[in-house]
């Protein structure tokens, strides 16, 4: 894809290019400045499976960013959705989001909205359809213990197709790449009931710390046990869970962990939304780009 046509903001010209692996560095800068806790091995994940744009000045400096990641034909998620300070009054947004809608087509399309980005999507024609909770502290010992539930046991590799069928009946749609390049660097823990995979939950490096996501889970008590074994071994360390679950047994227990609400953001659909197909729901979140 060319440049896109030079505008000029702020007395410089800014132009939109295709995200390349080569902006790797810049784009970690970019998310440091608006307080993004993101390493470059987080940025290198969701480049190496989705596509994106960034906005450039002149001389080649990385201004702002917009991504998305197809999951099959029909639906996608955008994130890292970013613009320095002093483009963000600028309409830089909105032209990134353009150059993101050219490109995913007539795919459906979910987000999640940081409160900065809230009116910008609404004008796009994104709709609000709930809220994300970002628990994270130090992790604490559960307070109470947490009863052991039969077919608890580690993930391995070759639970995989077995794993993304469950994440897609939970999820809406297939996740199978992103998935196998999660396991690659997560420990996970699954629920095994009568041959058939029902639950799990994937831990992995991320920001600060580690993040437990996505885990999937039938209810809350699954979704505890699931979750249990990684707060366990990670005690006094930072970790981080991004839920939908607003009330209920999971979201006291991630606060009785040591686990409090940091902040929210707006899960935003554009299109139709695609929802679970069984029993199985997402408790846990891969993070706030991928869902």
């Amino acid at each position: 894809m060319a440049y896109r046509t030079a505008k000029r903001r702020l007395g410089y010209e800014i132009a939109i290019r295709p995200m390349a692996e080569a902006d790797l560095d810049q784009l970690h800068q970019l998310s440091i400045g608006v307080g993004w806790p993101h390493r470059p091995e987080d940025w290198r994940l969701v480049i190496g499976l989705g596509h994106g744009v960034v906005a450039c000045d002149a001389i080649g400096r990385v201004l702002g960013s917009a991504m998305w990641w197809p999951f099959g034909e029909s639906f996608a998620t955008v994130g890292m959705v970013i613009t320095s300070p002093r483009l963000q009054a600028q309409g830089a947004g909105r032209e990134l989001m353009d150059m993101i809608f050219a490109q995913s087509g007539t795919r459906d399309l979910r987000l999640n909205s940081t409160k900065a980005g809230y009116r910008l999507y609404r004008s796009l024609g994104f709709e609000a359809i709930g809220r994300v909770f970002q628990h994270q502290g130090k992790a604490l010992p559960p307070a109470a213990p947490v009863a052991a539930l039969p077919g608890l046991r580690p993930v391995v590799p070759g639970d995989l197709d077995a794993l993304a069928r469950l994440d897609a009946s939970a999820y809406g749609a297939d996740r199978h790449q992103a998935l196998a390049a999660l396991l690659s660097t997560s420990v996970g823990t699954l629920v095994e009931r009568d041959g058939a995979i029902v639950g799990f939950a994937l831990c992995r490096p991320f920001g600060r710390g580690h993040v437990v996501g996505p885990i999937v889970a039938e209810d809350d008590a699954m979704a505890i046990a699931l979750l249990t074994p990684h707060v366990e071994a990670h005690q006094g360390e930072f970790l981080r869970v991004d839920t939908a679950q607003e009330q209920g047994a999971f979201g006291a227990f991630l606060e009785s962990c040591g686990l409090t609400i940091f902040d929210t953001v707006t899960p935003m659909i554009r299109g139709r939304s695609h929802g679970p197909s069984g029993p199985a729901r997402i408790f846990g979140l891969v993070n706030q780009a991928l869902g």
